[in-house]
């Protein structure tokens, strides 16, 4: 028996083992200590989607500026210098032609042309005076950055769901952590005083070995429920994308928000809507760029029209002297230029026809997004209303289970019940507390689901709403 008992305290000295690393975590002064609020502000500061989310917004003013600089003169400076190595000769005919009557005024070798130095200065305008389809792209740019505005809103409603649900995780996973735990003390705590009783004769070997597989049993799950919160809580961490390792402290507790379910027994129903749906609302935008782009089509039909001006220097010179003036020589030119599109083969007719089609397609897709959306809205509230008939039942479970057990224990320490009642009693108890937890759970998984399908933005005023 002794060795039995040394071996149990061996067990339970090893759980403490596994537990052991949390608790002395939270000591650590580099600790972050964390509530809901605070792990979505992390999340929203450091999380990469986010992050990119914001640099897609960023790229796209970027490119909207670039589209409305083509509505600018566009002026450009060059230059050029051309040294000759060999100029070029130019022949008039022989001195001995008898038909050409100025043959002999020209050199037999030829007259070399051109200069030693040549260079080129000047400058360059052109505007597009009446450019239609130019204007229409402008609202297409303008569109790209609503969308990458409303991309960074989804990815900020995405990211406050998913911390909210892992942050609620890490807590349900402590809080059955603790329930364990609890049952754990009191196995112990039995087990102890049943092996006194058996010492002294007064119950049998059988309940003693039926305790002891109880304890060792709770062990295991105290080490199995430990393995999940440090799960859980990498998870959270993955999410602020804070490192692994940093030790981390959850100010609160899944009985926290057990106020929120109140609130829900106590009003109705609010109505869903799902004006703000990031889905619904990046198809919507989706329309509106294809309707702009079928506008652009359309304006490749109309002519255009452009200015264009240049003014420029030119220097030739056997000898490289710039103060020559009589060798600069200047040129400008003034010129418009019209294009009026006549025929191409057809090819702007079934572009056009070939995106009114996808236009098409695009609203039979929002109408069954709209319709899954719909049943995801039913599905969630419904999801909550169980929850909160859990949550009524659970809590009336954990008194019973608790009278239950207190009532067990005291009947077998006079003898008047086995050690199976108390083990059922005990049992009925932890199961009615991780029950309790797990309809709070339940409860708001699905509002945050409900306020990731509805679009709701993160706000630190109702943060646990």
């Amino acid at each position: 028996m002794r060795i039995c008992d040394t071996r149990l305290a061996s067990i339970a000295a090893l759980a403490m083992a596994w537990l052991s690393p949390s608790l002395s975590a939270q000591e650590k002064p580099d600790t972050l200590s964390l509530d809901m609020a605070r792990a979505i502000e992390i999340a929203y500061k450091q999380n990469a989607n986010v992050t990119t989310s914001d640099m897609e917004v960023t790229r796209a003013t970027y490119n909207q500026r670039k589209g409305l600089s083509a509505l600018l003169p566009n002026v450009n400076l060059s230059g050029s210098y051309g040294y000759t190595l060999k100029k070029q000769r130019v022949y008039f005919g022989g001195g001995d032609d008898s038909s050409n009557p100025f043959a002999s005024a020209f050199p037999k070798e030829g007259i070399e042309m051109g200069q030693t130095h040549n260079i080129q200065a000047g400058v360059q305008a052109g505007v597009a005076v009446l450019a239609p389809q130019l204007w229409a792209s402008l609202a297409l740019d303008r569109n790209a950055v609503e969308q990458a505005v409303e991309k960074a809103r989804a990815s900020r409603v995405e990211m406050t769901s998913e911390v909210r649900k892992a942050y609620l995780g890490a807590l349900m996973a402590r809080d059955a952590l603790r329930v364990l735990e609890e049952s754990l003390a009191n196995a112990q705590e039995n087990h102890g005083q049943i092996r006194q009783k058996f010492e002294q004769g007064l119950v049998a070997e059988y309940d003693l070995i039926r305790m002891d597989a109880q304890v060792k049993n709770l062990v295991t799950e105290v080490i199995r429920a430990q393995q999940s919160v440090r799960l859980a809580e990498m998870k959270l961490k993955v999410l602020m994308n804070i490192d692994p390792d940093h030790p981390i402290k959850l100010k609160e507790q899944l009985e926290d928000y057990s106020h929120v379910v109140y609130g829900r027994l106590l009003s109705d129903d609010a109505p869903l809507s799902l004006e703000q749906n990031s889905a619904l609302r990046t198809l919507d935008l989706q329309g509106d760029q294809l309707e702009k782009i079928i506008k652009v089509k359309k304006m490749a039909y109309a002519p255009t029209l452009s200015l264009s001006f240049s003014y420029n220097y030119s220097f030739a010179s056997d000898q490289f002297k710039l103060d020559n003036n009589r060798r600069w020589s200047p040129h400008s030119m003034i010129g418009v230029s019209l294009n009026i599109p006549v025929f191409s083969g057809g090819s702007r007719y079934y572009d056009l026809k070939a995106t009114r089609l996808q236009l098409q397609q695009l609203a039979l897709q929002r109408r069954q997004t709209e319709k899954e959306l719909n049943l995801g809205l039913t599905n969630s509230r419904s999801e909550q209303r169980n929850a909160a008939s859990q949550f009524v039942a659970s809590q009336e479970a954990v008194r019973s289970a608790q009278k239950g057990y207190d009532i067990a224990q005291a009947r077998y320490r006079t003898g008047a019940a086995t050690i199976l009642e108390l083990n059922d009693a005990d049992l009925a108890l932890r199961q009615a507390q991780l029950n309790l937890n797990q309809s709070i759970f339940n409860y708001m998984v699905a509002s945050y689901t409900l306020d990731q399908l509805e679009g709701r933005i993160y706000m630190k005023s109702n943060k646990q709403q």
